[in-house]
């Protein structure tokens, strides 16, 4: 009795059975059509790179001087702010030169302040002389006139005393006397113009002497040229002890430094790895046959790896002129005639937008770059 009610109940969960597996695949075949379709309008409206990085400007902090490191004032992972000074070179040395070169240009300026006098000596010796020279000039001139007046007077005294003499009207004694009168003024104006002479000779030196402040203004000159040299050596010394402190040129975080305090450095050697952390994008390697699906403008959604599940919001910005292949060390020529077509890799820059705390340069991310600029 057991056998036979056993057999009749098979038949009835067979069907219930086939039922239940019937609906389990009918929900398989649904869900795969939903995530295929899903799949393929996501393609369809995104272009999806997975070979992106988060970007930012890497800067190498160099020493323009050689020197020895005195001081390291930051360490790997520190914040730093513009104008900080990062790295601090030994400058005696420098400081010596500047001293010595701050001697010289004090003793040129000892030197024309002495040429400086010497000339205003000079110059008022000089218009002394000329000035005297012209008056002497002016009062022998004077007593020559009234010298030649009164020998012509005298002249005519002693030709009048001859013909009186000759009437017999005076004594020879006062023609003589007459005589010796006028050959006093004849000697006397002979006196005053050889005075002239003499004066206008002084004059002549004086003026001739004027030379003098010429030359001692030259030399004022060459002086100052020296010492406009030395200044600007003096400046560039300044610059270059200057440069003995190397700063920080942006706000940022060290990447990384390659010295340690003792350390000899050469001038142009890197010293520190800096970057800016609020200058941070994504640089995306976008196949080539994808490039005519987006342009500058359009919107994209950054994952990444290192943030399961938070997403960042940015726009492409740029797009390389050129693929990365053209600017590979090592090129790929194809001397043997075979040829293998290999789809190639176009830089984009993507800004991101928002927060951008905790991203940093190197770091993995995947991109998807909508197609409708959305």
């Amino acid at each position: 009795m057991s056998d036979t009610t056993s057999d009749t109940a098979l038949p009835k969960r067979r069907p219930k059975a086939r039922r239940i597996r019937y609906l389990v695949l009918a929900l398989i075949v649904a869900a795969a059509i939903y995530f295929i379709q899903d799949w393929i309008v996501r393609r369809q409206a995104n272009v999806f790179i997975i070979d992106s990085r988060i970007a930012s400007d890497m800067i190498t902090v160099g020493a323009q001087e050689g020197g020895l490191v005195t001081d390291l004032t930051v360490a790997t992972g520190d914040s730093i702010g513009r104008g900080e000074v990062l790295v601090r070179l030994d400058p005696r040395a420098l400081s010596q030169q500047i001293a010595e070169v701050q001697a010289g240009i004090e003793q040129l300026e000892s030197q024309k302040a002495g040429i400086a006098a010497e000339i205003d000596l000079e110059t008022g010796r000089i218009g002394a002389a000329e000035r005297t020279a012209r008056a002497r000039i002016a009062v022998t001139r004077a007593r020559l006139k009234s010298a030649e007046a009164l020998l012509a007077q005298a002249a005519q005294e002693r030709q009048r005393n001859e013909d009186l003499l000759k009437r017999r009207v005076v004594s020879a004694q006062k023609l003589d006397d007459a005589r010796a009168v006028e050959a006093d003024l004849t000697a006397r104006v002979a006196e005053s113009q050889a005075a002239i002479v003499e004066a206008e000779a002084a004059l002549q030196q004086a003026r001739a002497e004027t030379n003098r402040p010429r030359v001692l203004q030259q030399r004022l000159a060459t002086l100052d040229a020296e010492q406009r040299a030395m200044t600007a050596r003096r400046e560039q010394l300044e610059t270059r002890l200057a440069d003995r402190d190397v700063p920080s040129m942006i706000d940022g975080i060290v990447d990384q430094t390659f010295i340690e305090i003792g350390e000899y450095v050469r001038p142009g050697q890197r010293l520190l790895m800096v970057h800016n952390p609020a200058n941070v994008w994504v640089s995306a390697n976008v196949k080539e046959t994808e490039l005519g699906r987006f342009s500058p403008g359009s919107r994209a959604t950054v994952t990444v790896d290192a943030y399961p599940g938070r997403a960042f919001t940015g726009t492409v910005t740029w797009v390389a002129p050129a693929a990365s292949s053209q600017f590979a060390l090592l090129p790929n020529p194809n001397p043997s005639g075979n040829f293998t077509k290999v789809t190639q890799r176009v830089p984009v820059r993507i800004d991101l937008e928002g927060d951008r705390s905790g991203l940093r340069p190197g770091m993995m991310v995947e991109v998807a770059i909508h197609v409708s600029g959305d």
